[in-house]
């Protein structure tokens, strides 16, 4: 019996590992970490905004582990808020009690810095918590709508994994690990996407190389996947200018009264994008509303 000719290339005959049955090939793992970095801008935005205070998320590594691996690697306690996908699939956002802490006391009136122990979260700082957490899954909705639909909600929030079984031990999931720095806290950010969860929009942003390239020979479609990102939407700022008074004179301010600014009138303002300024602009008028003319870039010289 010949079989040789129900194969027409021996090039799509891919090994088959039984004990991992799901994988993602390195050009899908590449695509979501794309697809993330869209999201950090977003959310770093909206964290900046919401606290008051300058935010930076940073991806670090996109990595496929089983999930004993990573559950393994989890300081106890951690806040870890499991949340369901579109209703079916489920996964994992983990971050230290110190960070979580740290953007709680922002979010109702604090400084934001100094000690603060590794402990669980009180009731109300759960409620806090919580809603900051929909609100990041509601921008990552966003960043990933222009795939498929992304709805997800925060079902609980636990301090050790034996408690968020997502997934059975033995199987993959992707984990994608980012830096946040707020004030002078920084602490790592994971979130943990079970194969069944992540599966359609990696299937989406790598269907091209399934099954007919090595992944070894893959190279990144950039092009495609900056199409894709091309939809997101990023916040841009232009601040009318700063200045610093004191608590005295802020107390008795009112109506009528002149504020100067540091900015000189006959200078150009400045537009920020994801919070780095970008471009130099001046300010007008179209059609009833507020604008700005670009007139050049910022140069990175001048920002040090």
């Amino acid at each position: 019996m010949r079989l040789m000719g129900l194969v027409k290339d021996l090039k799509e005959v891919r090994p088959y590992d039984f004990q991992r049955p799901h994988q993602l090939s390195r050009l899908q793992l590449d695509a979501i970490t794309l697809m993330m970095e869209s999201y950090l801008r977003m959310a770093s935005n909206f964290l900046s905004t919401y606290l008051r205070t300058p935010v930076q998320i940073q991806h670090i590594s996109t990595e496929q582990m089983p999930y004993e691996q990573y559950v393994e690697g989890v300081t106890i306690p951690s806040v870890l808020a499991l949340f369901t996908i579109n209703q079916s699939g489920s996964g994992l956002l983990e971050s230290s009690p110190e960070v979580t802490l740290a953007i709680i006391d922002r979010a109702l009136g604090g400084p934001g810095f100094g000690h603060f122990p590794s402990r669980e979260l009180t009731e109300i700082e759960q409620t806090i918590y919580r809603r900051i957490m929909e609100r990041l899954l509601s921008l990552l909705g966003q960043s990933w709508s222009s795939l498929m639909p992304f709805e997800a909600r925060i079902d609980t929030i636990e301090y050790n994994p034996a408690f968020t079984q997502i997934s059975s031990e033995g199987d993959l999931v992707v984990v994608q690990q980012q830096q946040i720095s707020i004030d002078s806290h920084k602490g790592i950010l994971s979130w943990v996407w079970p194969y069944p969860a992540i599966e359609p929009f990696a299937l989406m942003l790598g269907r091209h190389a399934l099954g007919r390239e090595d992944d070894q020979d893959v190279k990144p479609k950039t092009q495609e996947m900056l199409k894709l990102l091309s939809r997101s939407s990023v916040r841009a700022d232009v601040v009318l200018g700063r200045t610093t008074i004191s608590l005295g004179e802020f107390r008795q301010l009112k109506p009528g009264d002149i504020i100067i600014l540091k900015n000189r009138y006959d200078k150009p303002l400045t537009l920020s994008l994801a919070n780095q300024e970008k471009f130099h602009v001046v300010a007008g008028k179209v059609g009833g509303h507020l604008a700005v003319r670009v007139t050049g870039r910022v140069n990175p010289d001048d920002q040090e």
